[in-house]
């Protein structure tokens, strides 16, 4: 029997767009199809071996009437024929007893990404064979060329490269705008930072203070949690506010920018720390509830009077200052009792805090502190602790306030073995007059 080959138009793979962006769920695979000849399965070897040689394509799709039993392909077609006997013995057979033992089948509703996989995935003998197009019912739709295939894949890889490189801009583009905000965030905030003391009284030399200041802040990122205020409340009297925010960076900068700004509101309060901290934890607490954010901030406000030699603070959560008395040597922590210290600032919305005094002698220094400095671990997890800020400050009791605090910063370097703090750290001395 002749085989009546069905050649159709060739549909060319040019009638789809492969220039990128070439979008993965808008490719139809029946505009894939290469050709779509077939030929009847009654078909002798003969007839279909004439079909390969008046056309290009190298399968044939081998129906059954409308069912698609297979395909045969040239070249296996011209190895029957091609023996000493094997035109005698195959050219009149029916091209259904010679059908491709492997084949590719892939429905029109397939994902282009599933088929993909499905074709690269097969054996070295058959990979550049013709992929088999059948609709839902198994009827054939016609050829897929790998080729083809190939330059989709090519072209799907091309529009994601395109698309990442687009993303990495965007991305580059927003963490420049990112940076540059927290540098100015950052100048911002270092601004804040007391860049001068004030004296006592107000006119008096820097030398001829009776109560001089010096500080050190070290940021574990570019925008720390921790912060301290330094004002005058008249000539015999100061006020220092030290805090450490929960956490650091852009999140811990915001709190202290409001926390600085809630601490000058109150100003009132000021010569009374118990009810300036009361005051700003009822407000503060009041804000974060309409976050419904977890923050906690520990404060020490401490007020001094240089006339009467007494300072009198309220503490929320902070470690207490060390009462350096380079007179007798002793360095150590002031001690209060347990009621003294209420909680953090943030936590307990009706907390009351309490205002405790201690006195000072001439030549003593106050030295502040945030957990940073004592909670730097070694290598074999020890904590640097208020021991070793102790055992610093002995160290270098007789050297000037500047150089004493340098020194602990070095200490504190050197315990941790690093000069990259994992907590921001702040120190502030406050020192009486001697004369």
């Amino acid at each position: 029997m002749q085989a009546t080959a069905r050649r159709d138009e060739q549909i060319s793979s040019l009638s789809l767009d492969l220039n990128p962006p070439v979008r993965a769920e808008s490719i139809d695979l029946r505009v894939l199809v290469s050709h779509r000849t077939a030929t009847p399965a009654s078909a002798s070897v003969e007839s279909v071996a004439e079909i390969f040689k008046s056309g290009s394509a190298n399968f044939v799709a081998v129906l059954d009437g409308q069912r698609l039993l297979g395909m045969c392909s040239r070249q296996e077609t011209a190895a029957l024929l091609g023996g000493r006997y094997g035109f005698s013995l195959w050219a009149r057979k029916p091209i259904r007893d010679h059908l491709c033992k492997q084949e590719t089948r892939i429905t029109v509703a397939t994902p282009i990404g599933d088929a993909l996989r499905t074709v690269f995935a097969r054996h070295d003998a058959n990979f550049y064979d013709d992929v088999l197009l059948v609709n839902e019912n198994g009827g054939f739709v016609g050829f897929i060329a790998t080729e083809t295939l190939f330059k989709v894949q090519n072209a799907l890889l091309l529009t994601n490269i395109r698309e990442i490189e687009e993303r990495d801009r965007e991305i580059r583009q927003k963490n420049e705008q990112m940076e540059t905000d927290l540098r100015m965030a950052t100048e911002l905030q270092q601004a804040l930072m007391p860049s001068t003391y004030p004296t006592f009284p107000a006119d008096a030399a820097r030398g001829a203070t009776k109560l001089c200041f010096c500080h050190r802040y070290l940021a574990a990122t570019q925008m720390g949690g921790d912060f301290f205020h330094i004002a005058r409340l008249n000539d015999d009297t100061a006020a220092i506010c030290i805090c450490d925010v929960m956490g650091h960076g852009v999140r811990a900068a915001l709190i202290t920018a409001m926390m600085r700004a809630m601490i000058e509101t109150h100003s009132v309060e000021a010569a009374e720390p118990g009810r300036l901290l009361t005051q700003l934890n009822s407000e503060f607490t009041g804000i974060l509830k309409q976050t419904g954010t977890l923050v906690f901030v520990t404060v020490l406000y401490c007020v001094i009077n240089v006339r009467e030699g007494i300072a009198r603070f309220a503490r929320a959560g902070h470690p207490p200052p060390l009462q350096v008395r380079r007179s007798s040597g002793e360095v150590q922590p002031i001690i209060t009792g347990a009621d003294s210290v209420g909680p953090a600032v943030g936590i307990i919305p009706n907390a009351k805090f309490k205002t405790t005094e201690a006195k000072l002698a001439p030549g003593d220094c106050l030295l502040f502190y945030t957990d940073g400095i004592i909670e730097v671990e070694a290598r074999d997890g020890n904590q640097f602790g208020i021991e070793g800020l102790q055992q610093t400050v002995r160290a270098h009791l007789n050297e000037p306030t500047d150089s004493l605090l340098d020194a602990v910063v070095s200490d504190v370097y050197k315990f941790g073995d690093s000069t990259v703090l994992t907590d921001d750290a702040c120190l502030v001395a406050a020192e009486l007059s001697a004369n």
